[in-house]
Order: C-alpha cells, then structure tokens, then sequence
C-alpha cells in the first residue's frame, strides 16, 4: 500500500511539473515574441481645457517581421474620448519598422492630473499580446471652468437675430420645369404654324435685302451708263436665286440657267444682258433687261413663299 502511494505521489509530480514546463514555455514565447517592442505614448502638450482637443502620439518600432495593431475608435480612452485617429505610413530601416499615430482626444473631466496609457497589439500564432505605453500625463487649465462657489444667472434674451436670405433653388427648378412645360406645350400646338412662320420671315428679310442691292445697282448702270454696276447686278441676282431655289446659279452659264428656269422672258433678258457685258457695248433698254430680271426673281420668290405656306411641315 505505502508503495502504491509512493507511485501515485512520483506520478502527481511529474504531470504537475510538465504543466509548469508548458506554462514557462508559452510565457517565454510570448516574451520573445513582445520583448522588441516597446511602445512610445506622449501627449502633445502639457496641458488642455475642458472640451478642448490634445493630441496623443502613439508610436513603436518592432521587428518588420513582427506584426502589431493600435487602438481604434472601440477602445476605451478614459478619462478621454476620442474624435479621429489618424495614422501615417510604416517607415522600414535597418533597425526596423516604425508605426505611428495621432489620436484626436477630447476630455470633459475636471481632475486637475488626467493620465493615459495606450497598448499595442502584438499579433501571435493564436491571440495577440497587448503591450502598453508608459502613462503620460496632462494637467488641467481652469479658466473655463465655473467655480463651484460662483452663482450662474441667466439672462433673458427676446431680440430677435436678422437672418441671411437664402436662394430658394426648389423654386427655381420649378420655374425652370414650368418653361419647358409651357413651350413644350406650345410648340406641340403652334410648332408646325410656328416653324413656317419663321421660314417666311427668313425669306422676306432676303427678298428684301436682295431688292435693296439690286436696286441701288440698277439705278447706278441705268444713270451712269456703267457696265460695270450692270455686271454687279446680274452676280447679285445670281446669288440670290442660288439662296432661294438652292442651285449653283452662281456658277451657271446663262444656258445652264436657262435650263433651270424655263422663262422666255428671262432668256431674252440674259442673252441681251450677255451681249451688253460681254461686248461692251452701250444699250438704253439695258436698265430694261434688268427690271425683267427682277420682276423674275420676286415672281420667284412669291413662288417659293407659296410653296411653303402649301406644304405640310412634318
């Protein structure tokens, strides 16, 4: 029996001290593992305000084998909160891989010393291993602090604060959709009438134009005997019929306008015309040639103005 025991007890000590090795190896890989990295944490300044910001820095230089992880916006910073983390990019040398970052803090504690110490999350094989900055300390400034002792009194208020005048962008898209609305509207009704209208004018403002030239031209051949004003004239007639019947009378012979415009009238003009330019000659029915070119081309153009209030616009 007190042999049986004495086994029982040699067995409890050995699992006891294997336990022991296990727990001595996990420790003394966790401390190779964090044993290169030792974290940096200052505050900024030396001293804040209530509901005023201070920066912390929080920095380590490790193993760039070695992976590690800051704090973010869960964790708890008190006496502190935070408002914006803001991290900046790894630098790697020879003697490692520097991480950093700015905490945006703010505090509404009133202690006169408030402390911090932040961690940096050293990633293991299974977990990783927080290892924390030396505490820092800030101290409190209250000027902006009420006394306790000081009674607050309230002061009524009743004037009131002129505001600045807005643009009202709604009222304009709906001004803006109500156009379109009503020209659309319009344009489905009238547009057919409307497009004619327009093509008219055009063709009245040159009509118009062309008889003004053409005139002063003929008036110019006719009182000065001047070949030149009457050569003038027929390049103006020309351009005009090219404008109004979309050919190239411009560049037609007089056979090929001819051919254009079955006129006898025009003909005998042209040919008349053609002898009087191309000759040199002198004629006192050339200011009659001309009025027939013209009285030609207005019928031309009443034509065409027919032609269009006639034909459906599609």
């Amino acid at each position: 029996m007190a042999r049986s025991n004495f086994v029982d007890t040699l067995r409890g000590i050995a699992v006891l001290s294997v336990f022991m090795l296990c727990l001595d190896t996990a420790a003394l890989s966790q401390r190779v593992r964090t044993s290169g990295v030792r974290p940096s944490g200052v505050f900024l300044t030396d001293s804040i305000e209530v509901g005023k910001p201070v920066y912390f820095s929080l920095s380590v230089k490790h193993n760039p084998g070695t992976e590690v992880f800051f704090p973010d916006s869960t964790y708890d910073f008190s006496p502190f909160e935070i408002i914006e983390k803001r991290n900046f990019v790894s630098n790697t040398d020879e003697k490692g891989t520097l991480d950093s970052a700015v905490y945006h803090l703010i505090s509404f504690d009133v202690t006169p010393k408030q402390s911090l110490r932040l961690p940096v999350f050293v990633f293991g094989k299974k977990d990783c291993t927080a290892v924390y900055t030396a505490p820092d300390s800030v101290f409190l400034i209250s000027t902006n602090l009420i006394k306790p002792d000081a009674k607050g009194t309230l002061t009524p208020e009743t004037g009131l604060h002129p505001l600045g005048s807005e643009f009202n962008f709604s009222i304009l898209i709906g001004v803006i959709a109500l156009i379109i609305g009503v020209s659309g509207s319009i344009y489905w009704v009238f547009g057919h009438d409307i497009y004619k209208q327009w093509q008219l004018i055009k063709l009245q403002r040159r009509h118009l134009e062309y008889v003004r030239s053409f005139n002063r031209l003929m008036r110019n051949a006719r009182e000065r005997k001047n070949i030149k004003d009457a050569e003038k004239a027929i390049i103006v007639w020309k351009n005009y019929l090219e404008r109004l019947e979309k050919l190239p009378f411009a560049t037609y012979t007089t056979r090929e306008i001819l051919d254009a415009i079955a006129d006898e009238e025009l003909a005998d003009a042209l040919k008349n015309m053609d002898g009087i330019i191309y000759g040199q000659g002198e004629s006192k029915n050339m200011h009659v040639y001309l009025e027939v070119l013209k009285t030609g081309a207005t019928r031309l153009y009443r034509n065409k103005r027919k032609f269009i209030l006639d034909s459906p616009v599609s």
